[in-house]
């Protein structure tokens, strides 16, 4: 029996050993999986951001838009994604017994945060597209109504309402072209760039998996001062026309009232 239970144990020993290999391989997989799907999840994240906010500007909650803006901000972390990035090709090289790629930290990110970031859009731009929607209206204006049979002071009376309508549709449309500036940054992010870093990650290309993330990185920096240009032009709008928010307009000027109230009643005691 002492000869019996000695061979038994050999095999044991060798069943165990044959099966070490397949559970690193296993483990590996496990791991590698688990770092390619907290990559996959920030452009998951970024689109779900792009998708809520286009019900969030069509609603003028600029608050829900802020919120949005800084979770993407938030999302492109180039530490932490490296470090994804990196474990992905590391153990995918040790899996399939291949040279062990570079993990150094690139220092193009340094130079990104000292690089001067010019905004995609300005509010000079912004005034300038303004400035010719007005011109327009009023070549428009006069085309239509240059014949009248006005006197100077009911030209002036109509001209003067038009001329109102007119501004406000033109700040419509700035705030539209603020607003559409944070949502094509973000799309770009979500739909183009993080799709790229896939690729190259899926490729083993650190060098393009980096460029990539330096792209997102770049983008995830024009955001702030994209919300700040959207949320000056849609206070400018609220202050012309506060019907133009719709119910936001609405709850706004209620708010207003409130405090106003309570300002008052303070002032009385």
């Amino acid at each position: 029996m002492g000869d019996l239970a000695k061979a038994v144990a050999e095999l044991e020993l060798q069943l165990e050993e044959a099966r070490e290999p397949g559970a690193i391989a296993e483990r590996l997989d496990t791991e590698i999986a688990a770092n390619l799907d907290e990559i996959e999840s920030v452009g998951s994240a970024v689109r779900e951001a792009h998708y809520e906010l286009d019900n969030q500007i069509a609603e003028h909650n600029y608050a829900a838009v802020e919120e949005s803006v800084n979770s993407v901000v938030g999302l492109i972390d180039p530490r932490t994604i490296l470090a994804a990035v990196d474990a992905v090709l590391l153990l995918t090289a040790i899996r399939d017994d291949r040279a062990l790629p570079s993990r150094a930290w690139p220092h193009a990110f340094e130079q990104e945060a000292e690089a001067d970031n010019s905004p995609l859009l300005t509010q000079e731009q912004l005034d300038a597209q303004q400035a010719t929607e007005l011109a327009n209206a009023a070549e428009d204006w006069e085309a239509h109504w240059g014949d009248t049979d006005w006197d100077e002071s009911q030209r002036d009376d109509q001209w003067a309402t038009d001329r109102a309508e007119h501004e406000n549709d033109a700040l419509r449309n700035v705030v539209r072209t603020a607003a559409g500036n944070i949502e094509t940054i973000v799309e770009g992010i979500g739909e183009t760039v993080w799709p790229d870093l896939e690729k190259a990650l899926g490729a083993g290309d650190r060098d393009r998996a980096i460029q990539n993330l330096l792209e997102a990185l770049k983008a995830a920096q024009q955001l702030p001062a994209a919300y700040q240009l959207y949320e000056v032009n849609l206070s400018r709008l609220y202050t012309s026309s506060p019907g133009s928010l719709g119910a936001m307009g609405d709850y706004l000027g209620s708010f207003e009232t409130w405090l106003n109230t309570q300002g008052q009643n303070g002032t009385e005691s």
